[in-house]
């Protein structure tokens, strides 16, 4: 016959295995839903990633039209700078060439003063 004290002990053990195995049971149900969570997000950041992704690449194309713009304004400020200079030359020959007319004529009128006299 088995003595009752070991065979209170073996239900005691038996009923601690029972509930240590309800409890990995728990564990294990709680990882697998949290698992499965993680992986239903999955497919969502994916389509984020593809989205930033174009974003990013239609960033990077409208960088490139602005650097792009950014040359052509330059160039345009420049040949803008060109075109005032030549305009303040061509202001400056112009009035010397007044100038030097004027000149002329004031010589020529003498000239002429002379030649009448003379």
């Amino acid at each position: 016959m088995i003595d009752p004290q070991w065979k209170q002990l073996v239900e005691d053990k038996h009923l601690l295995l029972v509930e240590a195995i309800k409890d990995l049971e728990h564990r294990r149900e709680h990882s697998l839903s949290t698992q499965k969570e993680e992986l239903s997000i999955i497919p969502k950041l994916q389509g984020e990633i593809a989205q930033l992704t174009d974003e990013v690449i239609s960033l990077k194309e409208e960088i490139a039209s602005l650097k792009l713009d950014k040359i052509a304004l330059e160039e345009k400020i420049a040949s803008d700078e060109r075109v005032c200079t030549l305009e303040k030359e061509r202001d400056y020959y112009r009035k010397e060439s007044m100038r030097l007319n004027a000149a002329v004529e004031t010589m020529m009128k003498k000239l002429d003063k002379k030649k009448l006299r003379g």
